[in-house]
């Protein structure tokens, strides 16, 4: 079987729909079969990562405490859009792990490396 690396793009807010939990699904589906994996994130999709996220207002599941397992499926390429930071005013101390900041340019750069890309 080919190992595609595979590129996970995050684009939306947390609770908007479910394409954050959906891909967050499938990135450690793809993590358990040893495919090589990274994920992205751009536009309303760092908000996934923040600390403290409280989805009890709008009586859902918190799927984004599951980010937190990224290591226990050894997905350590983890990059965010250093634009998307700033336009949503976070910084890596707001984040619950540990990601790549990168430019814009970096980032699509970065994106281009891999065979297969998917977005959420």
């Amino acid at each position: 079987m080919h190992n595609h690396k595979h590129a996970i793009v995050f684009t939306q807010s947390p609770f908007a729909t479910d394409k954050g939990k959906e891909g967050l699904e499938l990135a450690l589906t793809l993590a358990t079969y040893e495919q090589p994996i990274a994920l992205f994130f751009t536009g309303q999709a760092p908000l996934q990562l923040a600390k403290n996220i409280n989805s009890d207002l709008l009586q859902r599941k918190n799927y984004t405490q599951g980010f937190n397992a990224l290591d226990l499926y050894d997905i350590e390429q983890v990059y965010i859009n250093a634009q998307s930071l700033d336009e949503l005013q976070l910084n890596q101390r707001d984040l619950s792990i540990a990601a790549q900041v990168l430019s814009t340019e970096e980032f699509v750069a970065k994106l281009s490396h891999f065979d297969v890309v998917l977005q959420f």
